[in-house]
Protein backbone atom coordinates (compact mmCIF):
# COMPACT_ATOMS: atom_id res chain seq x y z
CA UNK A 1 0.00 0.00 0.00
CA UNK A 2 1.43 3.59 -1.11
CA UNK A 3 2.11 6.15 1.84
CA UNK A 4 -0.58 8.33 2.41
CA UNK A 5 1.74 11.00 0.96
CA UNK A 6 1.84 9.65 -2.40
CA UNK A 7 -1.67 9.28 -2.59
CA UNK A 8 -1.95 13.11 -1.42
CA UNK A 9 0.44 14.11 -3.86
CA UNK A 10 -1.25 12.05 -6.51
CA UNK A 11 -5.63 13.22 -5.42
CA UNK A 12 -3.64 17.12 -4.97
CA UNK A 13 -1.75 16.90 -8.71
CA UNK A 14 -5.00 15.21 -10.08
CA UNK A 15 -7.07 18.23 -8.37
CA UNK A 16 -4.24 20.55 -10.21
CA UNK A 17 -5.07 19.44 -13.59
CA UNK A 18 -9.25 19.01 -13.42
CA UNK A 19 -9.44 22.70 -11.60
CA UNK A 20 -7.62 24.13 -13.93
CA UNK A 21 -8.90 22.88 -17.15
CA UNK A 22 -12.42 22.30 -16.39
CA UNK A 23 -12.72 25.30 -13.32
CA UNK A 24 -14.39 25.18 -9.89
CA UNK A 25 -18.33 25.06 -11.16
CA UNK A 26 -17.37 22.40 -13.45
CA UNK A 27 -15.58 20.07 -11.87
CA UNK A 28 -16.66 17.03 -9.33
CA UNK A 29 -14.84 14.62 -6.85
CA UNK A 30 -15.78 12.16 -9.13
CA UNK A 31 -13.61 13.68 -11.77
CA UNK A 32 -10.80 14.39 -9.15
CA UNK A 33 -10.70 10.68 -8.12
CA UNK A 34 -11.43 9.40 -11.53
CA UNK A 35 -8.13 11.42 -12.81
CA UNK A 36 -6.37 10.23 -9.23
CA UNK A 37 -7.27 6.62 -10.25
CA UNK A 38 -8.58 6.28 -6.68
CA UNK A 39 -12.43 5.72 -5.55
CA UNK A 40 -14.31 8.93 -4.61
CA UNK A 41 -14.17 7.84 -1.00
CA UNK A 42 -10.85 7.26 -1.09
CA UNK A 43 -10.72 10.96 -2.10
CA UNK A 44 -13.34 11.79 0.34
CA UNK A 45 -10.41 11.12 3.41
CA UNK A 46 -8.28 13.54 2.25
CA UNK A 47 -9.94 16.72 1.46
CA UNK A 48 -13.85 16.45 3.20
CA UNK A 49 -15.29 18.71 -0.37
CA UNK A 50 -14.63 20.00 -3.57
CA UNK A 51 -14.04 23.22 -1.90
CA UNK A 52 -11.38 21.89 0.57
CA UNK A 53 -9.79 20.48 -2.71
CA UNK A 54 -9.74 23.64 -4.25
CA UNK A 55 -8.32 25.75 -1.23
CA UNK A 56 -5.68 22.96 -1.44
CA UNK A 57 -5.06 23.28 -5.09
CA UNK A 58 -4.81 27.26 -4.61
CA UNK A 59 -2.98 27.37 -1.84
CA UNK A 60 -0.20 24.95 -3.59
CA UNK A 61 0.00 26.91 -6.95
CA UNK A 62 0.59 29.73 -4.74
CA UNK A 63 3.05 28.53 -2.23
CA UNK A 64 5.27 27.67 -5.14
CA UNK A 65 4.89 30.54 -7.54
CA UNK A 66 6.24 32.76 -4.45
CA UNK A 67 8.65 30.31 -3.66
CA UNK A 68 10.30 30.53 -7.30
CA UNK A 69 9.89 34.01 -7.58
CA UNK A 70 11.65 34.52 -4.09
CA UNK A 71 14.48 32.30 -5.15
CA UNK A 72 15.45 34.69 -8.63
CA UNK A 73 15.21 37.85 -6.65
CA UNK A 74 18.50 37.93 -4.47
CA UNK A 75 20.26 37.97 -8.13
CA UNK A 76 18.08 40.83 -9.47
CA UNK A 77 19.59 44.46 -9.26
CA UNK A 78 17.38 46.99 -7.92
CA UNK A 79 14.13 47.81 -7.19
CA UNK A 80 12.55 47.86 -10.78
CA UNK A 81 14.26 44.47 -11.68
CA UNK A 82 12.91 42.61 -8.44
CA UNK A 83 9.06 44.17 -9.31
CA UNK A 84 9.70 43.24 -12.97
CA UNK A 85 10.80 39.47 -12.02
CA UNK A 86 7.77 39.53 -9.45
CA UNK A 87 5.15 40.93 -11.63
CA UNK A 88 5.55 39.15 -15.01
CA UNK A 89 6.26 35.59 -13.04
CA UNK A 90 3.06 36.15 -10.99
CA UNK A 91 0.57 38.12 -13.46
CA UNK A 92 2.19 35.95 -16.73
CA UNK A 93 1.40 32.71 -15.16
CA UNK A 94 -2.34 33.50 -14.46
CA UNK A 95 -3.14 35.29 -18.02
CA UNK A 96 -1.07 31.96 -19.87
CA UNK A 97 -3.28 29.64 -17.82
CA UNK A 98 -6.31 31.18 -18.54
CA UNK A 99 -5.43 31.57 -22.63
CA UNK A 100 -4.68 27.70 -22.36
CA UNK A 101 -7.63 26.98 -20.63
CA UNK A 102 -10.45 29.36 -20.33
CA UNK A 103 -12.15 27.67 -17.56
CA UNK A 104 -9.08 28.01 -15.25
CA UNK A 105 -10.29 32.14 -14.51
CA UNK A 106 -12.28 30.30 -11.41
CA UNK A 107 -8.37 30.00 -10.31
CA UNK A 108 -8.80 33.89 -9.95
CA UNK A 109 -12.22 34.91 -8.99
CA UNK A 110 -12.18 36.61 -5.90
CA UNK A 111 -15.25 34.93 -4.13
CA UNK A 112 -13.11 32.16 -3.03
CA UNK A 113 -11.07 33.45 0.26
CA UNK A 114 -8.27 31.43 -0.74
CA UNK A 115 -7.95 33.75 -4.08
CA UNK A 116 -8.43 36.11 -2.05
CA UNK A 117 -4.88 35.03 -0.16
CA UNK A 118 -3.09 34.73 -2.87
CA UNK A 119 -3.89 38.30 -3.76
CA UNK A 120 -2.84 39.13 -0.17
CA UNK A 121 0.27 37.14 -0.39
CA UNK A 122 1.52 39.12 -3.24
CA UNK A 123 0.74 42.14 -1.86
CA UNK A 124 3.11 41.37 1.04
CA UNK A 125 5.41 40.47 -1.20
CA UNK A 126 5.20 43.73 -2.98
CA UNK A 127 4.81 45.66 0.24
CA UNK A 128 8.29 44.04 1.35
CA UNK A 129 9.74 44.73 -1.77
CA UNK A 130 9.17 48.34 -1.69
CA UNK A 131 9.36 49.31 1.99
CA UNK A 132 12.72 50.43 1.79
CA UNK A 133 11.95 52.89 -0.90
CA UNK A 134 9.18 54.12 0.14
CA UNK A 135 10.53 55.31 3.47
CA UNK A 136 13.13 57.14 0.82
CA UNK A 137 10.46 58.27 -1.37
CA UNK A 138 8.75 60.56 1.11
CA UNK A 139 5.06 59.63 -0.63
CA UNK A 140 2.44 59.80 1.74
CA UNK A 141 1.39 56.01 1.48
CA UNK A 142 2.43 53.23 3.56
CA UNK A 143 4.01 50.19 2.33
CA UNK A 144 0.60 47.87 2.16
CA UNK A 145 -1.55 50.70 1.12
CA UNK A 146 1.10 51.24 -2.27
CA UNK A 147 1.06 47.56 -2.63
CA UNK A 148 -2.82 47.03 -2.43
CA UNK A 149 -3.21 50.00 -5.18
CA UNK A 150 -0.65 47.93 -7.40
CA UNK A 151 -1.76 44.40 -7.11
CA UNK A 152 -5.39 45.49 -7.98
CA UNK A 153 -3.91 47.77 -10.37
CA UNK A 154 -2.18 44.50 -12.00
CA UNK A 155 -5.59 42.45 -11.56
CA UNK A 156 -7.42 45.09 -13.64
CA UNK A 157 -4.69 44.77 -16.28
CA UNK A 158 -5.04 40.52 -15.91
CA UNK A 159 -8.89 41.42 -16.79
CA UNK A 160 -8.22 43.75 -20.06
CA UNK A 161 -5.30 42.44 -21.85
CA UNK A 162 -5.64 41.38 -25.04
CA UNK A 163 -3.55 38.56 -24.84
CA UNK A 164 -0.06 37.76 -22.65
CA UNK A 165 1.85 40.12 -24.55
CA UNK A 166 -0.08 43.04 -24.19
CA UNK A 167 -0.37 42.13 -20.37
CA UNK A 168 3.64 41.70 -20.52
CA UNK A 169 3.97 45.49 -21.81
CA UNK A 170 1.51 46.67 -19.61
CA UNK A 171 3.03 44.94 -16.67
CA UNK A 172 6.33 46.74 -17.88
CA UNK A 173 4.44 49.94 -18.14
CA UNK A 174 3.00 49.58 -14.51
CA UNK A 175 6.20 48.80 -12.98
CA UNK A 176 8.19 52.08 -14.36
CA UNK A 177 6.06 54.22 -13.21
CA UNK A 178 5.86 52.70 -9.40
CA UNK A 179 9.77 52.68 -10.16
CA UNK A 180 10.19 55.84 -11.00
CA UNK A 181 7.74 57.85 -8.56
CA UNK A 182 10.27 55.71 -5.71
CA UNK A 183 12.85 57.48 -6.92
CA UNK A 184 11.68 60.40 -7.50
CA UNK A 185 12.41 62.00 -4.08
CA UNK A 186 10.25 65.55 -4.69
CA UNK A 187 7.50 63.91 -3.74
Amino acid sequence: MPPKDSKETLALDSATDVFTRYGYARTTMGDIAARAGMSRPALYLLFPDKQAAFDRVIGRMDRLKLEEIAAALPALDGLEERLLHACLSWGLHGAELAAAHPDAADLFDLRFASVRQVYANFQDLIAGLIAPALAEAGLDATADEMARAFVYGMRGLLATAADPADLRRLLTVQVKVLARALRDKRG
